[in-house]
């Protein structure tokens, strides 16, 4: 489902306004973490249900019932676009992902209401970046077309003031992967800053905690810290499992395995193997030997 969280913002912003409540004092009547409630006054998250509950009777109405005054038809095409690039982005298959983004170029033309415009060319920006970098090995123009991207819906962002911004599930997305590619044009440390950041900002139960905690952990192991990699890729599994989520689960894993070996931990192969595991159970198998012939080439370990 696809709203106007733009407007909604500064609709719940005014209505607290007109109450003389601050954010801290709506935070502590409704037990809504401060940080969630500025992600929504700033149009950056959709409220769970649950959340809007919480904070109906502070508000004085049915927080829900306003939320679908700000619906955008239309949504499902692109949820649905959405969806196959997620499986294929999961699955490392970015060979073939002009199908969608021609599909999300089309839907850019058709479409009316222009904040629907603004997340399909944030998408499609995201899109053109991972083919520029994964397919086309151009990390320097996939860089640019992810500053590009993020300044649809934060136009003063930069790397020198990143910090500064509350940013949607997307937007931190797009700052992962600006992350990750710092790593291979400038630094690994300058991935580790913006990364963390990407950490820190996300809620634990968002969708993209898991894959922050993989490309977290990845850093951590780059830079030699195994015991933040192995603490890390933890978060990450118990996310999986308690979600029932399995998707990402293979490539934490294997994150998990790999820092146990570096820590010298007796179990480190049982990880391994749940890694190589989950990938059959998926049918990622270009991805399960993938990691077969990286543990023997880097680590000498047999799979």
């Amino acid at each position: 489902m696809y709203y106007n969280l733009s407007l909604f913002g500064k609709k719940l912003c005014k209505l607290r306004q007109a109450l003389g409540f601050s954010q801290d004092e709506v935070a502590r009547l409704s037990s809504v973490n401060i940080q969630t409630l500025r992600r929504i006054e700033n149009g950056k998250v959709i409220p769970k249900q649950e959340t809007l509950e919480f904070l109906s009777p502070v508000y004085k109405i049915d927080l829900n019932n306003l939320l679908l005054r700000y619906r955008i038809d239309g949504y499902s095409s692109l949820n649905n676009i959405k969806n196959r690039i997620e499986s294929k982005l999961d699955r490392d298959e970015f060979y073939n992902l002009d199908i969608e983004l021609n599909e999300l170029n089309t839907l850019l033309i058709t479409v009316k209401h222009p904040y629907f415009k603004i997340l399909i060319n944030q998408l499609v920006l995201l899109i053109e970046s991972v083919i520029l970098n994964k397919r086309d090995k151009n990390p320097t123009e996939a860089f640019e077309k992810l500053i590009e991207a993020i300044k649809t819906t934060t136009p003063k962002f930069s790397l020198s003031n990143f910090s500064s911004f509350v940013y949607s599930t997307m937007e931190i997305r797009i700052l992962m992967n600006i992350a990750l590619l710092l790593n291979k044009i400038e630094s690994a440390e300058k991935c580790l800053e913006v990364i963390e950041f990407c950490f820190e900002s996300i809620e634990p139960n968002d969708e993209m905690y898991p894959k922050i905690c993989y490309n977290l952990s990845y850093t951590y192991h780059r830079l030699d810290r195994h015991d933040d990699a192995l603490k890390v890729s933890s978060l990450g599994i118990d996310y999986c499992l308690s979600n029932r989520n399995y998707i990402g689960l293979n490539h934490l894993y294997f994150r998990k395995g790999v820092a146990k070996f570096e820590l010298e931990h007796d179990d480190y192969m049982d990880f391994l193997k749940k890694a190589i595991h989950q990938c059959e159970i998926l049918g990622q198998y270009r991805l399960k030997d993938m990691m077969v012939r990286n543990c023997k080439r880097i680590y000498d370990i047999e799979l």
